[in-house]
């Protein structure tokens, strides 16, 4: 079993997976995380040097907040969809999007005109990795791309884990497993009946303790009948 541990911040989870000696980032942090980022990396006694490859999940700003600084500061390859080309350069992030939960209509209005959580440095993945070409299968890794939280939400697979970015969230504001933003709710519920469908005992997500893939059992029927608000209508 691979060593993994919980490299980010109170509200968003970064992964670093050990592989051969070295490691494999699971997206980042919003920009102002990256002085916590690197205390606890230091905490751990992990050099910069020995983080490989980022994985990004999906576009969003407090993933893929300071992917561009750690890149340049480890010299480590990204692996990530070659179809988020645009939103990356783009440096913002897409908020044509439904709220999961109206109670938090507000606090996401407010949150989308805040620059700071909404954006960050535009990067070039011309010197990517194509996830989808299964890069790391030597290493037991293996990627596939789930969608309705983002356009593309990618995910891999770990020894019996299921690492998810958004596709479902478990911490402050989730209800039900259910993402805040949702960009297509049909095809979130059709991801979610894939993950049951699979291999993999536990569910890594981007927000909130990881959880046994069995507890999504029971929302699926949930989720397709949540009743969704228009972020911007």
């Amino acid at each position: 079993m691979k060593t993994v541990l919980n490299v980010g911040s109170v509200y968003m989870n970064a992964y670093l997976i050990e592989i051969k000696g070295s490691w494999l980032l699971v997206d980042t942090g919003y920009p102002f995380d990256y002085k916590h980022f690197l205390k606890t990396v230091k905490k751990h006694r992990i050099e910069l040097s020995s983080i490989r490859y980022v994985v990004l999940t999906h576009v969003h700003a407090d993933h893929a907040g300071f992917l561009k600084k750690i890149l340049e500061d480890t010299g480590a390859t990204l692996i990530c969809l070659p179809a988020e080309k645009e939103r990356l350069l783009s440096g913002v992030n897409e908020k044509n999007v439904w709220i999961s939960r109206k109670a938090f209509f507000l606090i996401n209005r407010i949150s989308a005109a805040t620059p700071r959580l909404q954006t960050f440095e535009p990067i070039d993945i011309s010197g990517s990795l194509d996830a989808e070409t299964q890069p790391l299968a030597e290493e037991g890794i293996t990627f596939f791309v789930l969608h309705g939280h983002t356009d593309n939400d990618l995910c891999l697979k770990v020894d019996d884990k299921l690492f998810i970015g958004d596709i479902c969230m478990n911490g402050a504001g989730a209800t039900g497993f259910s993402p805040l933003w949702i960009e297509d709710n049909e095809k979130l519920v059709e991801s979610w009946k894939q993950l049951l469908s699979m291999d993999g005992d536990f569910l890594y997500t981007g927000h909130g303790k990881p959880f046994p893939k069995t507890a999504l059992t029971n929302y699926v029927d949930k989720q397709a009948k949540r009743k969704l608000c228009k972020l911007f209508k």
